[in-house]
């Protein structure tokens, strides 16, 4: 009995020790194969979601993004391309507003309009922005049955402004017919981010229903929203068949957030830029701001 009881312990103390020794080795290929992920695989373009987090909250913090791009010049307006959408008949009234802060041969980036100008707008006002006019999606709104052709049109010039212009370019920033940016500042603020990673900044609606009634993390386009090259050439890329997969979207503002998320990359909200509607003064009038 004694003997069969020491084989017992013996056997039991095996056990435990082969059990615990396993478990180590389990531990530890796990912990490399993680580190193995991180450093072997990870792609040098995406932000992390801390990268995100950290830059909606830059102006809070004391320590600036290290820039690690090869290019190590500042960025300056010439790094930004704009692309500006609205329609030929709202022209004829918001002109001023683009007028304001364009600046003729200096500012890169292109109005979009439904439709070529009509007499009235010719020749062409130099202090304006060069117009295009929009690619012609009809057969695409027909096989999807898509329920806003406006809106998507409107989407589908993010494509048509990076197929435009793209050498050099930087930052990819997107407004109304209406927007207004203030060069210096918005050159400033863009300056202190890796333009070489994933962003997609922009501002929610200061309408507080806008928010609720479409999203909270999404950029308000009156506002102007700012992408980064890889994030706007990804994108560019994926127009065509995102527009295809979401042909029930109502908003612009909202494809434009869903098609970014499908790429992985969330929204990161910028101080400085600001939608704000008037509604006692003008009716539909938004004015974006960058300071």
């Amino acid at each position: 009995m004694i003997q069969f009881s020491l084989r017992d312990k013996f056997v039991s103390l095996f056990d435990k020790y082969l059990v615990a020794g396993l478990c180590k080795v389990v531990l530890f290929s796990g912990v490399l194969l993680y580190l193995a992920s991180i450093f072997l695989f990870k792609d040098p373009n995406c932000s992390s979601s801390y990268d995100l987090l950290e830059s909606s909250n830059y102006h809070n913090s004391p320590i600036s993004h290290l820039i690690s791009s090869i290019d190590t010049n500042p960025t300056n307006l010439s790094h930004l391309v704009f692309g500006l959408l609205g329609s030929e008949k709202a022209w004829h009234y918001r002109k001023n507003y683009i007028e304001s802060w364009w600046r003729p041969k200096v500012t890169r980036g292109y109005l979009f309009l439904d439709v070529a100008p009509s007499k009235n707008l010719l020749p062409w006002s130099k202090n304006s922005p060069p117009y295009r006019v929009s690619t012609n999606i009809t057969k695409l709104v027909q096989e999807t049955q898509h329920v806003a052709p406006i809106m998507a049109r409107m989407v589908h010039g993010i494509m048509e402004v990076f197929q435009e212009e793209h050498e050099g370019v930087r930052w990819v920033v997107m407004g109304d017919d209406d927007s207004v940016f203030f060069l210096e500042n918005i050159v400033d603020v863009l300056a202190k981010y890796d333009h070489n990673k994933y962003y997609y900044f922009g501002a929610q609606s200061e309408y507080i229903l806008s928010n609720f009634w479409f999203s909270f993390n999404q950029g308000f386009g009156g506002a102007g929203f700012i992408l980064s090259y890889p994030l706007a050439k990804a994108l560019a890329e994926d127009m065509e068949s995102c527009l295809r997969r979401y042909p029930f979207l109502k908003s612009a503002d909202l494809i434009t957030m869903t098609c970014i998320m499908d790429l992985g990359v969330s929204f990161s909200p910028l101080k400085g830029l600001h939608q704000v509607r008037s509604l006692r003064l003008f009716k539909n009038v938004v004015v974006s701001i960058s300071s």
